[in-house]
């Protein structure tokens, strides 16, 4: 197998070169023609002779034609999108697949089960057409379209574009296959306890060696060649978004055994066997030229909400090159700098984009305290604190305030101005004087724990001066002690006794877009830590509802009535949500697209201004 190092500049692109690469780009593109592609169509056949089966694979050309449009409406012109990334080199294998450099790349190379959009926060079909849920959300069960490929683009003599072989269509057992690897003992995957929750899927993953008769026993079967049942442990609607996932995403085991599991495994390569089903592949020149190319799949059987014909791929070791490349209009999209994101807010605020990381941060309380078993004092303390103003002296902005606990691209989360108070010093006074203290100067001290970080101090103390503007407390009453981040989980623990100190800061990183991954893991009082040590309520008898009994349309009022019932003006107030952390991004005028903030980006969503783009261009060059 004939493999290329991915991505491997180690010194700034010039502007000869770059500008060079846009126009070898740009004549290839123009030589295609976009109404028909000829494809190689590989089928595999089994014959039987003489008492023995022989395989054997029949090429077949076909004829791909585009679609014209609807009468009356304009097809958008082919584009290309420039992104420049820093950083590690992305993974080709979605199992593997952590940082969001890799993230990307097989968000777009690979077909999932579902799909999660990040326009409309919900999760639709893609490889699945439709699904049932039977035995209160127990067994799933899903009809598979049956126009999705597998394709394959190998390398050319010359290093031109090569066509790509259809190899067979995606079949159930490609997602049998994908989910007994994830559960595999000997394929160590990070997130595969996401998994757990199929039937069989944990057992297996503890054994030292699974066989295959072992790997059988998961609750993942083909019932046929498009259609797929997975058996739960317990009834569970969250499910359905763990699907979406790229750990669910199908994988050609069969071509796997015979190309060798380097196909995906190999995240420094580029191997030219590569299989991919997504809606777009990997151009062969990026096989030839060591450069990141992605071409729109001639076959992806959905439509592209985008005019996004082609991904150019920049890679640099130093964020400074990206940006100044960036800055003179010669790559699309980049990753900022605080510098950066300084300079623009003053002369060009519509270029930054703030993309949401889904990391929460949070204040704790402990119900087993003096003053925080008083749910006025929690509404209180929660109420007094500008969130905006955190973000703004702390965080430099980066970051979304949070009056809830579930945050924006969630799917089901309410508004953020819709639920939960926030911010409001009014009624964080009216609150104090309703409590058993009615001032806070009678409030006995309290212990504030927080990690041992520079900034984690910073926000403690300006959190302090907070609560003594807003409900007149003093600096004596509001003990801050620094620990390292292990000894505060330990002191945070429900078991911990004395160590348990009144209020805390702690942080959530979500590992899928749902209500679940959030209320019901961290607040719930049984089903999670429960670090407060609250007693049951309502609330939770609701979050366990609307993740097995309900309708998946219907959870996310459920989840809303959840969430007032924490955060509203009566809320129980378990934590008081801080903020969720973003990262900017510096963004031509010339794009629009939704931008994610769970998995890969849609680069199938993404829409480029060509007019623009090219007069900017323009008046960029020397």
């Amino acid at each position: 197998m004939n493999n290329k190092k991915l991505l491997t500049n180690t010194s700034p692109i010039s502007l000869s070169i770059m500008l060079g690469l846009i126009l070898i780009l740009a004549l290839v593109a123009c030589g295609q023609d976009p109404q028909k592609t000829t494809m190689v169509v590989t089928r595999i056949v089994q014959v039987e002779t003489a008492g023995e089966i022989v395989t054997r694979i029949v090429p077949q050309v076909i004829e791909v034609t585009a679609t014209p449009p609807p009468a009356g409406i304009l097809p958008l012109p082919p584009v290309t999108f420039d992104v420049g990334i820093v950083g590690q080199t992305p993974s080709l294998d979605p199992q593997l697949a952590l940082s969001s450099n890799s993230l990307d790349l097989v968000e777009n190379l690979f077909a999932g089960l579902t799909n999660y959009n990040p326009q409309t926060n919900q999760i639709e079909p893609e490889l699945a057409e439709s699904w049932t849920a039977t035995n209160n959300n127990q067994v799933w069960r899903f009809r598979l379209r049956q126009d999705f490929y597998w394709l394959q683009v190998g390398e050319t003599d010359e290093g031109d574009l090569a066509i790509p072989q259809v190899v067979r269509p995606v079949v159930a057992n490609d997602i049998v296959y994908a989910v007994q690897r994830a559960c595999n003992p000997a394929t160590t995957i990070p997130n595969t306890f996401l998994l757990f929750i199929i039937d069989g899927c944990e057992r297996i993953n503890r054994m030292t060696v699974a066989s295959e008769a072992d790997l059988a026993t998961i609750g993942i079967r083909a019932l046929s060649e498009y259609e797929l049942e997975i058996s739960l442990l317990k009834p569970n609607n969250h499910f359905l978004v763990v699907t979406s996932l790229p750990l669910m995403y199908p994988l050609p085991g069969d071509m796997l055994t015979e190309f060798g599991t380097s196909v995906f495994q190999d995240a420094d390569e580029i191997p030219t066997n590569l299989l991919t089903s997504g809606p777009f592949i990997l151009d062969s020149r990026s096989i030839k030229d060591q450069q990141l190319i992605l071409q729109r799949n001639p076959v992806w059987p959905l439509p592209f909400a985008g005019n996004i014909e082609q991904v150019n791929y920049f890679h640099f070791d130093e964020i400074e090159d990206a940006i100044a490349l960036w800055d003179d209009n010669f790559l699309d999209l980049v990753p900022s700098s605080p510098a950066a994101v300084a300079d623009l807010r003053e002369r060009n605020p519509q270029k930054l984009l703030l993309k949401s990381k889904q990391e929460l941060f949070y204040l704790g309380f402990n119900f087993n305290s003096g003053v925080f078993r008083i749910p006025e004092m929690r509404r209180a303390f929660s109420a007094a604190i500008d969130r905006e103003r955190l973000l703004e002296d702390i965080y430099a902005n980066a970051g979304i305030p949070m009056r809830h606990f579930t945050p924006p691209q969630v799917v089901g989360a309410p508004p953020l101005e819709i639920v939960g108070v926030g911010y409001s010093p009014s009624y964080a006074q009216q609150q104090m004087a309703a409590s058993g203290f009615g001032d806070c100067r009678l409030m006995p001290p309290i212990r504030y724990m927080i990690t041992a970080s520079d900034i984690a101090l910073q926000q403690a103390e300006l959190i302090q001066e907070m609560l003594k503007d807003t409900l007149n407390c003093t600096e004596d009453q509001i003990i801050i002690e620094q620990v390292r981040f292990g000894i505060l989980l330990a002191n945070t623990r429900i078991d911990a006794g004395a160590r348990r100190p009144d209020m805390w800061d702690l942080g959530w990183e979500s590992q899928y877009p749902d209500p679940h991954n959030w209320l019901s893991d961290v607040l719930h009082c049984e089903d999670s830590e429960n670090r407060p040590n609250r007693p049951c309520g309502q609330a939770d008898e609701l979050i366990r509802r609307a993740n097995d009994t309900v309708p998946f349309d219907e959870r996310a009022n459920i989840y809303r009535q959840v969430e007032t019932l924490f955060f509203g003006e009566d809320g129980i107030y378990p934590v008081a949500p801080l903020f969720v952390r973003g990262e900017y991004w510096l963004r031509q005028v010339w794009l629009s697209y939704p931008a994610t903030s769970f998995g890969g980006e849609h680069f199938d969503m993404y829409v480029i201004d060509t007019n623009l783009k090219a007069f900017e261009r323009d008046r960029s060059l020397p």
